[in-house]
């Protein structure tokens, strides 16, 4: 057996890639399993800078780097963590698609690792399906830390190659600028959405070329399985950098998102006698994904409301959560505001929770306006699951006209858009 830095046992390969290969080691010192990473990179120093930085974070959901072997002319070793695990790129091909619950829930512990890098002056660069790791008890763990940019397997290096994986890319860094924090928001909604939706957010291709066409050009689809996660989803996937939340919001809003009933399980490998006969495994495997189907379904909540009644996707007697675009939400809006002051009534029944107030007060108040006009077709952003629509408003009372910019927030409450809050922002 090879022992690497007098120390580390090899003991068997559990993977490679562009960057190097992984074994499964014993640390002879501390009598662990660990996991080596033979790096082959061509720019050793810098490979070795990398990998120190790596190491400087400590999370609970993120691969912990123990040691660097090997010297500034030398190709370096990496140790880390060993996590008896199967990659969520590997777990989406052999399960297919998650549900937005276990979507959101895998998601926001990236996130709070990412953010942990984040603070610490780290940026992951290469966040995908692939460096996500689900461990046989579900823990989850991203590895790959800072590593991307220096092995050339995934980021823009100084020379102007943009290496890493296209289907994540941020629009951005397709187009060559540098990755950053908002860089890495963008690939882990693209590995978020890839998890519900079974492919990437710019298509399904064979093609690196084209895929990075589409992403540098912003080419984006939109989500038809994530239900109440969308507007977050497409915060995440803001073409526009300044738009997406940083990854600590992230993560606490993908906390807040409904979580599933139980994590991912990923049965333990067993020992085997014997090669086992092909057929008997894939009747197993079928046996196992519909056990597992079966058993974990999970409870949504559909809309804001109070005592809305849980939707559970094994019952289909209930009714079933509607969703709404930003586009629907905008049109509910401007729709709102022609109502008023004539239709104050009509209008009165788009309030919800704070925006409400008493039927004859608001019918008092809109009475002693002349006119409201729309001023201009109005922006929209999420905030959590609802959408926010800015809009002008320019509105007449007593002869007098104001003019004022308002944050309009919409939620569906019982299937329905509702208008939850108001406020004036200028």
């Amino acid at each position: 057996m090879t022992t690497i830095g007098g120390r580390y046992t090899l003991l068997e390969r559990i993977g490679s890639g562009a960057m190097g290969v992984v074994w499964r080691a014993r640390d002879e010192v501390l009598a662990r399993e660990v996991a080596v990473k033979e790096l082959v990179t061509g720019d050793h120093q810098r490979a070795m800078r990398e990998a120190r930085n790596a190491a400087r974070l400590h999370h609970q959901h993120a691969i912990a780097v123990f040691d660097v072997v090997g010297s500034d002319d030398e190709e370096p070793w990496i140790v880390m963590e060993y996590l008896p695990s199967h990659s969520l790129s590997a777990l989406i091909a052999e399960r297919g698609p998650l549900k937005p619950a276990q979507a959101a829930s895998i998601g926001g512990k990236v996130a709070s690792a990412l953010a942990a890098a984040h603070a610490a002056g780290l940026v992951h660069r290469d966040v995908k399906p692939g460096n996500v790791l689900i461990g046989h008890d579900g823990t989850v763990k991203i590895t790959d830390f800072g590593i991307s940019k220096a092995t050339g397997d995934g980021t823009m290096t100084d020379t102007g190659m943009i290496s890493g994986t296209p289907a994540y890319l941020a629009p951005e860094v397709a187009r060559g600028e540098q990755p950053g924090e908002a860089s890495d928001v963008f690939s882990l909604g693209a590995t978020i959405y890839t998890a519900i939706e079974g492919e990437s957010v710019f298509g399904p291709s064979d093609n690196s070329f084209g895929l990075l066409y589409r992403a540098a050009s912003g080419q984006l689809r939109d989500p038809k399985n994530a239900g109440e996660l969308t507007p977050l989803l497409l915060r995440l996937l803001s073409q526009d950098p300044e738009e997406r939340p940083s990854m600590q919001e992230a993560a606490e809003l993908l906390a807040s998102e409904p979580q599933p009933s139980q994590p991912l399980q990923i049965p333990q490998p067993q020992p085997r006698l014997k090669a086992p006969n092909r057929r008997i495994l894939v009747i197993l495997a079928v046996i196992a994904v519909l056990a597992i189907g079966g058993g974990a379904a999970a409870a949504y909540w559909g809309g804001t409301g109070n005592g809305v009644t849980p939707v559970n996707q094994a019952d289909f007697t209930q009714q079933q959560p509607v969703y709404f675009s930003a586009d629907q939400a905008n049109g509910f809006v401007q729709d709102h505001y022609r109502l008023l002051p004539a239709n104050a009534e009509t209008a009165w029944r788009n309030l919800y929770g704070q925006a409400a107030e008493p039927q004859a007060d608001y019918l008092n108040r809109w009475s002693t306006y002349s006119s409201v006009t729309i001023a201009g077709p109005g922006t929209v952003r999420s905030e959590g699951r609802n959408w926010v629509v800015n809009i002008g408003l320019a509105t007449t009372r007593n002869g007098v006209t104001e003019n004022g910019v308002y944050d309009i927030e919409v939620a569906a409450v019982d299937n329905q858009m509702k208008i939850v809050s108001t406020k004036r922002v200028s």
